[in-house]
């Protein structure tokens, strides 16, 4: 067996470095990831640049994304020896020689290294990176080896199989203690009017506000939903005064039969995106959730809509542009016969 981590840099202190191990997911995520540890040394297994070029050929977006991870890594790396790629290439070069990131790219040829753990052969790829990380973990007890993936599964079998750390990738996210932020829907527990004494409602053609006291609805915040749980009654908070919340009454069946250019809500959740997204008066939507929840598809759903709705439009003044220049040119010219 080759001892590959020989060569991988140990010039710091031992109780401060650090070595982040990247997934192909990171790459295919953020392709400029590994400037973003700062400090620390980053370690891109080979198995990590083939599954880059053999998804690169792939006739999908994230075909796109692994040939920008590509190009990013041959812009970092066109320039130096193979021996310093194995040892580490500083990242405080070039471009980025003033900058604050002082840590180190290194690719590791993973493919000599026996399975740490028979219970992960190394044929699949996740396993081999798992165990390049491994093997990093048992050859250097004295640094701390961080496995990064976004691959929840991946992170659980890294851990099974021993690896002491194991991270998302979150370096990204614009918004700390995501899990905090509000649901964007109050929810409440039977018949909503059922408790409410007092109501004024004032309609304008098919729709309706609600003005209510603020006692029924305390802590809600302009453009929160209100459903109950025992009826059709959807709202959404239109106005709020120290004592008095209006509601726009939405109706859960309205919501669900909105439909917009031939996409439809699954559940009453996607349903109040849809209403969001579609307002045009809402100038920012986030949407949150778990993975699978439809949050990808709706959003590139409606960007893609928009954009061929925009590209529609200006085609179509474009040439309504050119036939009102000809005929206000032949409207202007002039024939003379003698």
């Amino acid at each position: 067996m080759v001892n590959v981590s020989s060569n991988i840099r140990s010039d710091k202190k031992d109780n401060k470095a650090k070595l982040f191990v990247l997934d192909t997911n990171i790459l295919l995520h953020d392709p400029h990831a590994y400037f973003n540890f700062q400090e620390h040394d980053v370690v891109i297994p080979m198995t990590v640049l083939e599954e880059l070029d053999h998804i690169k050929d792939r006739h999908k977006d994230v075909s796109r994304d692994a040939r920008v991870a590509i190009r990013s890594l041959e812009t970092t790396l066109h320039d130096v020896e193979p021996e310093e790629m194995i040892e580490g290439v500083p990242l405080n070069r070039g471009e980025l020689k003033d900058s604050s990131v002082t840590g180190h790219l290194i690719i590791m040829n993973d493919h000599h290294i026996t399975s740490e753990i028979s219970g992960l052969p190394g044929g699949e790829n996740d396993n081999r990176i798992i165990n390049a990380a491994l093997h990093l973990q048992k050859e250097r007890p004295k640094v701390t080896v961080v496995l990064v993936t976004k691959d929840i599964n991946m992170r659980l079998k890294a851990k099974g199989a021993g690896l002491k750390r194991v991270e998302d990738y979150t370096t990204d996210q614009l918004i700390d203690d995501i899990e905090f932020l509000t649901k964007g829907f109050e929810q409440v527990e039977g018949d909503f009017w059922a408790n409410v004494k007092n109501v004024e409602t004032v309609k304008d053609g098919r729709d309706a506000k609600h003005t209510v006291d603020r006692s029924a609805l305390e802590n809600v915040f302009i453009n929160e939903y209100v459903l109950d749980t025992d009826t059709d009654f959807a709202g959404r908070v239109s106005a709020i005064s120290p004592d008095k919340v209006e509601l726009m009454d939405l109706s859960r069946t309205r919501l669900m039969s909105r439909k917009a250019w031939g996409i439809s809500p699954k559940n009453i959740y996607q349903a109040m995106a849809f209403n969001a997204l579609l307002d045009p008066n809402i100038e920012l939507v986030i949407l949150t959730g778990p993975a699978g929840c439809g949050k990808t598809g709706i959003t590139a759903s409606f960007f893609s809509i928009f954009v061929q709705t925009y590209l529609q439009t200006l085609f179509l003044l474009n040439k309504l542009s050119i036939y009102n220049r000809l005929r206000s040119n032949l409207s202007n010219m002039s024939l003379s016969v003698t």
